[in-house]
């Protein structure tokens, strides 16, 4: 194209219509993994990560679990009573479990208490969002 002074300079415009037709586009991906293993480490691979994801998950249910059962040991009766006397020490108390104590076991002892320890803090937040805060003493005044 030439510009509207009358020269053959090429413009923009056809400096970017150059470069966007210029672009190759790569083949798709044959559908085969890029890392190749042979079948026996493959399946190693495999047993290894199940015995990992089982043992840990089945760690973070147990820290959900417990703190659950502790929460509605020490919340059913203040929850209860028609008249209500102030939740903060239930409240202070399972804060101080949920977060004081799971993240001593993830931070300082690590191993399967890792995932318990994040199971209670988990359950914590879980129980706070579900019952807006009653079952964990958050939504009442202090």
């Amino acid at each position: 194209m030439a510009d509207s002074d009358g020269s053959d300079l090429p413009s923009l415009e056809d400096d970017i219509f150059a470069v966007a037709h210029s672009v190759e586009v790569e083949q798709a991906a044959q559908g085969q993994p890029r890392l190749r293993l042979s079948s026996e480490r493959a399946q190693d691979l495999a047993e290894r990560t199940r015995e990992f994801v089982g043992r840990d998950v089945g760690a973070l249910a147990a820290g959900f679990g417990i703190f659950t059962f502790v929460d509605a040991l020490m919340m059913w009766a203040p929850l209860m009573m028609s008249r209500r006397q102030s939740l903060a020490p239930q409240f202070v108390t399972l804060l101080v479990l949920a977060f004081g104590l799971g993240g001593l076991l993830v931070v300082k002892v690590g191993g399967r208490w890792r995932a318990f320890g994040l199971g209670m803090m988990i359950a914590w937040v879980f129980l706070t969002l579900v019952s807006v805060g009653f079952l964990t003493g958050l939504s009442v005044p202090l």
